[in-house]
């Protein structure tokens, strides 16, 4: 069952096009990327690499709780929920319903940010996502 979102101030906050303007890394020690005496500093790399893919995509909440995030490249749309502290991101491709927590560490009107726990590597990072400029 599906709520109708944009009720509430945080809602309504959430509902309008973010793009992420910053990525932040928690847990470079322990990531799985490790430097290389042959290669350089491949935890960098692989941060540069990670922030320049993640700078690109565009976060859209809409007030009838649909989603839509993603590229040029690739996308996905779904439904939302606010959960406390966290969105619920809900999919559905060939009848399988999916769905991902992701936690809020903070939402205003111009700041959303959110926490990535080993979404796309192993290494931790936090979104900081900014009202998309048109």
């Amino acid at each position: 069952m599906y709520m109708i979102s944009c009720s509430n101030k945080q809602e309504k906050m959430l509902c309008q096009a973010w793009q992420v303007s910053d990525v932040v890394f928690m847990n470079e020690s322990q990531s799985l990327v490790q430097s290389d005496t042959l290669q350089g500093n491949m935890q960098e790399v692989t941060k540069t690499l990670i922030t320049d893919v993640l700078k690109k995509n565009i976060h859209v909440f809409n007030d009838d709780g649909s989603y839509l995030t993603g590229n040029a490249v690739a996308k996905t749309e779904g439904k939302w929920e606010l959960e406390g502290k966290s969105i619920r991101f809900i999919t559905e491709k060939e009848g399988k319903k999916t769905d991902k927590i992701i936690p809020i560490e903070k939402l205003i009107n111009d700041t959303l940010i959110l926490i990535m726990k080993n979404d796309q590597s192993s290494m931790q990072m936090k979104l900081i996502l900014t009202p998309l400029q048109q």
